[in-house]
């Protein structure tokens, strides 16, 4: 009998007419015949029944129920092709009770009928698998199975190949052209709403991959240490590429080995990685680092890596492993490892994700292991560093004002911006944090510099005095006014004024300071003769100003005239880089005041006083350093430490010994310069200012022996 056209492009395999109603007339649940006006009715409500739903299955379950009343199968299957490892994935459900069937094995393309529709772009109808030849394997597999008919149609959007719906029966399967015309429209319909699907998944992947190397850049620039940082990049990747554990190493350029540098596992399973230095020799990282480009061992292969490291790991349970180069302009610094306990492969997605990553790992790390070395050669130049230099350059400091910090600079261009303005200036900050060097800094630097600074503590004058000390007063105003007096303000026209501690005035003076500030005029005691002055005015309180004018103990008027440009000083506690700079500013000052000869300050002394709070601030500081030079005999600074534990909340015990340390050290750098010699003219005792007998006393009871040869 010759074969028809629609059997060729169909590859449909004729069974012999009798035998196929045979088998018809055997099958239990056969639907009726329905009529082409059935097959409409499903088409026109299929695009509802197959919208909404947020996966593959639940996709396929809305298409069962409705084309199952026009189509006879037992199972419906939708397959699509997977690049990555280049073959045909299934999910299928079966018809009775929408139950997931769990996924037929994969095949080679050439032995799975799925690939041939998905390759020809054509439908496949084997009415009877048990007499197809083609692909032996499947059809084993469905037969095991008990299918007895396949049919397969190309789920296809325009040019572009979506995947195959497939229709299993465990009857025989011959349907007329009718129904393949019917399968072949459902499918049209269907690949749409797939298609669609499979591009949301893309933009879904595509977003969580833009959010998780977002995450990591944040986590890359936040101040975690070694260990928690690399938790968080690994626990952030985890969430676009699978892995059990990640492992960072780091090249020795020196020496040629690679070590482990961060470790971490996103499961309960721990491997054999030891943080150790080991030759490169026989591992992926090693590879990865050398060639520059990603090392992928989708399952374990001990002859490409003979090193006993990979093979314990092996022997542990890891199976696949991605390598990825740290690369900079520089080279290669180190790999990043993701491995897996399963021998599940990593995609070309996994491998571009994840060089993506180690390229921000990389520029992070050798940003890192620069601002070391750099630090590392700071810290032995300020060992070395005796004095601060003698001049302070002027575009870095302003007249007295030492300081190289953050919040130091920031203050100083504050002053740099508001001095030619000649605007009300209130000063903030505590007690002795240099408010008044920040006023004549800001008169330093303005159109005033010229004239007077005339500066007046509001705190030290008693209230009955204060106003004339303000605004001066005539003979006989009150007793003992026995001669004329010029105020502050008059003696500051032109310049400025600068009253410290200005919430000390009383509130009964206020009104007649805000007149002269605002109205530049006012009237001695004794007088009615109105004076005008032109005069900058700079105040500064430690107090909390806005709190006093809701407590009504300060005028809001006048408040707010004094709060046209504040500036607030910070504390030494928030500057305390600046004050390495601050003690050897001040031990050469009063040095060079008191005739003494200073040559060096302990490192730790200097540790010691940068941890301490400095309640007093600079004030205090300063005086700290002046009893110090005052008590120092040779030519090692002799800090006075044994104020600062106590002020600090350290324990008297715990100040001791911080206090025995320092003295420790301090005699240990004096013997190393004298290279061990105790007495004499260039002696460790004359250097420390002590007699021999004592420098030996204290050796003994500090347990010093020959350790500083």
């Amino acid at each position: 009998m010759p074969t028809s056209r629609s059997e060729l492009d169909l590859g449909f395999r004729r069974l012999p007419m009798a035998d196929a109603e045979d088998r018809h007339a055997k099958a239990p649940d056969a639907p009726p015949g329905h009529s082409e006006a059935d097959r409409y009715e499903v088409l026109f409500a299929l695009p509802k029944a197959i919208s909404g739903h947020t996966d593959l299955c639940s996709l396929c379950r809305g298409l069962l129920p409705s084309l199952r009343r026009v189509v006879q199968f037992d199972y419906l299957g939708l397959i699509l092709y997977d690049s990555m490892g280049n073959v045909m994935r299934r999910q299928g459900l079966r018809a009775a009770d929408l139950a997931a069937v769990e996924a037929f094995s994969q095949f080679p393309m050439d032995q799975d009928p799925a690939a041939w529709v998905w390759r020809h772009q054509k439908p496949l109808l084997i009415s009877s698998i048990a007499d197809e030849k083609r692909w032996p394997e499947y059809i084993a597999l469905g037969l095991r199975m008990d299918l007895c008919s396949l049919s397969l149609v190309p789920l296809t959007v325009g040019e572009r190949r979506v995947g195959v719906l497939g229709f299993g029966g465990r009857t025989v399967c011959e349907p007329s052209l009718a129904e393949l015309a019917f399968l072949e429209r459902v499918a049209s319909e269907f690949a749409v709403t797939v298609d669609a699907f499979l591009m949301q998944q893309m933009v879904v992947r595509e977003r969580d991959r833009l959010r998780v190397l977002f995450d990591i850049t944040n986590a890359l620039v936040s101040k975690l240490s070694r260990e928690d940082l690399f938790t968080a990049i690994s626990e952030q990747l985890s969430k676009v590429i699978a892995h059990d554990f990640a492992v960072l190493t780091l090249l020795e350029k020196e020496n040629g080995k690679i070590h482990v540098h961060a470790l971490h596992f996103t499961s309960d399973a721990r491997l054999p990685i030891d943080y150790l230095s080991v030759r490169p020799d026989g591992l992926p990282a090693s590879e990865a680092i050398a060639s520059g480009r990603p090392v992928i061992v989708n399952e374990p292969d001990l002859e490409r890596f003979p090193s006993q490291g990979y093979k314990d790991l092996v022997q542990a349970g890891a199976g696949a492993i991605c390598s990825l180069p740290l690369t900079t302009s520089n080279g290669a610094i180190g790999a990043l490892d993701l491995g897996r306990l399963t021998r599940t492969p990593f995609t070309d997605e996994d491998i571009n994700l994840g060089s993506q990553v180690a390229r921000q790992i990389a520029i992070a790390l050798e940003n890192s292991l620069a601002y070391r070395e750099l630090a590392e050669r700071r810290d032995k130049v300020a060992t070395e560093k005796l004095y601060l230099e003698d001049e302070i350059r002027y575009d870095q400091n302003i007249g007295n004002m030492v300081g190289e910090s953050g919040s130091f600079r920031s203050l100083l261009k504050t002053v740099q911006i508001v001095a030619p303005t000649d605007a009300t200036v209130l000063i903030l900050g505590e007690t002795g944090s240099g408010k008044e060097l920040v006023a004549r800094a800001v008169h330093e630097r303005s159109t005033r510099r010229t004239q007077n600074f005339v500066k007046l503590n509001c705190a030290a004058i008693p209230a009955t005095l204060l106003e004339s000390e303000l605004f001066g007063h005539e003979k006989g105003a009150f007793t003992g006014a026995i001669a004329q007096k010029i105020g502050r303000f008059e003696l500051a026209h032109q310049g400025t004024l600068f009253l410290d501690e200005v919430g000390e005035i009383p509130l009964e003076l206020q009104s007649k300071l805000l007149r002269a500030v605002q109205e530049q005029e006012f009237e001695r005691l004794g007088s009615n003769r109105t004076i005008r002055v032109d005069v900058r005015l700079i105040a500064a309180t430690n107090r909390d100003l806005k709190a006093m004018v809701d407590e009504h103990k300060f005028r809001s008027d006048l408040y707010y005239r004094l709060h046209v440009f504040p500036i607030r000083v910070p504390s030494l506690r928030e500057r305390r880089e600046d004050i390495p700079l601050l003690v050897r500013y001040f031990s050469e000052r009063y040095a060079s005041r008191m005739n003494r000869h200073i040559d060096s300050i302990p490192s730790a002394d200097i540790e010691a006083l940068t941890r301490y709070d400095w309640p007093g601030n600079i004030r205090e500081l300063q005086n700290v350093i002046e009893r110090s030079v005052i008590l120092t005999q040779g030519r090692i600074l002799t800090i006075a430490m044994p104020e600062v534990p106590a002020t600090t909340g350290i324990s008297e015990g715990r100040g001791a010994e911080m206090a025995l340390a320092i003295e420790r050290q301090r005699i240990l750098r004096a013997l190393k310069e004298a290279k061990g010699v105790l007495g004499g003219p260039k002696g460790a005792a004359a250097c420390l200012g002590f007699k021999r007998t004592t420098l030996q006393a204290r050796m003994k009871k500090l347990k010093i022996g020959r350790e500083y040869n």
